[in-house]
């Protein structure tokens, strides 16, 4: 790496990003010196009014069911209506129960049980119950909802109600990491009453939860605001919430700077560095696997030169990551070329292909010799915006200079993420975001056949087996042995090509008390206040 590696204590997670993006983990102190915000102090009566305004990075694009898992994509205004079951605490590095009381699982980590909480009911009134648990998850496994959480949902054979406050999960197989279910958007519950009494289209604007607050204003991509909830179960809830849109991560950090915004997401090296830098305090998520370029091994009837490892395995030795972050970042990004962060729980000396371009011009060579008729043409895709696009001219000369002939194709970013999912590409510029709360289920999902990540199409009986293995592992050291086999096959299969880690930050004005993190970035403010 090009820059000292941060001494973290949480987060990191997953999808698809809005190409080369991320998820993380979160640090008590970052290597500039910037620090967390307080979190030991809680809304109390005595300390209700205010408001906080919030900069997003995207805001969320609606509060339907399954929307709402990334930080980055406005997870923290859903979060605030629906409250979550769980939450993924970065400093103890574990789950906690919030709506829950409790969540335990059998021997083989194949059957959870959890219990609710006694007296927690939704905004309108309704009690939460676990009919209301089960129907959340039957609503996450239904294609229609078009869930971000659909593929792990999907892992859940059985939601069975034993008694109004009990429900008992079994799964498909051992999956030890399966709070990060919960603690995510599918542990925000949906009253099935009040749900079935509306319509999909209304409920996304008009949406009853069980959390701090309720929605007072909503102007899609614009503006949210949030008004406390005066029967929410934690005690008193103090600010209003204002989340608005700031276009670009530089402009939100100048809207802080001037206290426009009280907290802002902020994205990238350059601009999270200058934060930290400024002393401004926050919460550091490390994404592993942030950025990344997806090869194409199959997916949609795809045929052509990327279904021979050796192509992709040239492309990954042929990029000298640390020149690719001088010039994107100036030096201060995180190149590597592993599946792990070195900040990451699970790191544990894990290494990924050398650049070596001596090596990928002979791999290059001989798939020539053995196809006379490729002559190393490959198609690039990149989003139209200056830092990918700059991304792929890099990514081009690195891949010429071993014998490739790349052409690149720019388009609009939301066109980028639809032909990846589509399969409508040969290699295209994108990123991962997996939680360090549970790295391995966004690994399966994009490296196993079936996963709604696995956008390559890659189908390897040997990665399958790693990443089912390293899901299945049940405590850290058993998670870390895992994992390095992951990478020893991922070296040989190399269905995507890691660029670097991906950094977001969340600034938190000092006058704001009480914001914690979850998972993927995602803020909760449920025990905020304003000092006054």
């Amino acid at each position: 790496m090009s820059r000292a590696t941060r001494a973290l204590t949480v987060l990191a997670t997953a999808t698809l990003t809005l190409t080369a993006c991320g998820g993380g983990q979160d640090s008590d102190r970052s290597a500039s010196g910037a620090s967390a915000p307080d979190q030991s102090e809680r809304c109390t009566a005595e300390r209700a009014g205010g408001t906080i305004t919030a900069g997003e990075y995207a805001m969320l694009p609606s509060f339907a069911p399954g929307q709402s898992m990334y930080g980055v994509r406005g997870g923290a205004e859903a979060a605030a209506v629906y409250d979550r079951l769980m939450r993924w605490n970065p400093e103890t590095t574990a789950f906690e129960p919030k709506l829950a009381k409790s969540l335990e699982a059998n021997d083989d980590n194949t059957v959870w049980t959890l219990t609710l909480r006694d007296g927690v009911t939704f905004s309108n009134g309704d009690p939460l119950t676990a009919e209301d648990v089960a129907f959340t998850i039957g609503l996450h496994k239904d294609p229609a909802t078009r869930s971000s959480a659909m593929t792990d949902a999907m892992q859940v054979t059985d939601a069975k109600v034993l008694d109004p406050t009990t429900v008992e999960f079994t799964l498909t197989e051992p999956w030890a990491g399966f709070p990060i279910l919960l603690a995510g958007t599918v542990g925000e519950v949906i009253p099935e009453k009040a749900y079935t009494a509306s319509t999909p289209q209304d409920w996304a604007r008009n949406p009853i939860g069980a959390g701090a607050f309720t929605l007072s204003k909503y102007t899609p991509d614009q503006e949210v605001v949030l008004e406390p909830n005066p029967n929410y179960y934690g005690g008193p809830v103090c600010p209003t919430l204002r989340f608005i849109r700031i276009p670009g991560s530089q402009g939100t950090y100048e809207a802080f700077q001037t206290g426009e915004l009280q907290t802002g997401f902020l994205r990238g090296a350059k601009t999270v560095t200058a934060a930290q830098d400024a002393g401004e305090r926050g919460f550091e998520v490390v994404t592993s696997s942030g950025s990344i370029v997806n090869l194409n091994s199959g997916a949609a009837g795809y045929s052509g030169v990327l279904t021979d490892e050796r192509v992709r395995l040239a492309i990954a030795h042929a990029l000298d990551r640390d020149l690719i972050d001088q010039r994107l970042t100036g030096g201060v990004g995180l190149p590597t070329s592993a599946l792990i962060a070195e900040s990451s729980r699970f790191y544990d000396g894990q290494e990924g292909p050398a650049f070596d371009p001596e090596r990928a011009k002979a791999l290059v060579e001989e798939v020539k010799a053995d196809q006379p008729g490729w002559n190393g043409a490959l198609s690039l895709l990149v989003a139209d915006s200056a830092e990918n696009m700059e991304t792929g001219v890099a990514l081009s000369a690195l891949l010429d200079a071993v014998g490739f002939d790349v052409t690149i194709e720019n388009a609009p970013v939301t066109q980028v993420v639809a032909r990846q999912f589509n399969g409508d590409f040969e290699a295209v510029v994108g990123g991962l975001s997996p939680s360090d709360a549970d790295l391995a289920s966004t690994f399966a999902s994009a490296m196993a056949p079936g996963g709604s990540l696995n956008l390559t199409g890659i189908n390897d009986p040997e990665l399958t087996a790693a990443v089912t293995a390293f899901k299945a592992a049940a405590d850290l050291d058993a998670q870390k042995e895992a994992a390095s086999t992951l990478q020893e096959v991922y070296n040989r299969v190399v269905p995507f090509a890691v660029i670097a880690n991906s950094e977001e930050y969340v600034v938190v004005d000092d006058s704001v008390k009480g914001v914690s993190p979850t998972l993927f970035s995602t803020m909760m403010y449920d025990g905020a206040y304003v000092e006054k």
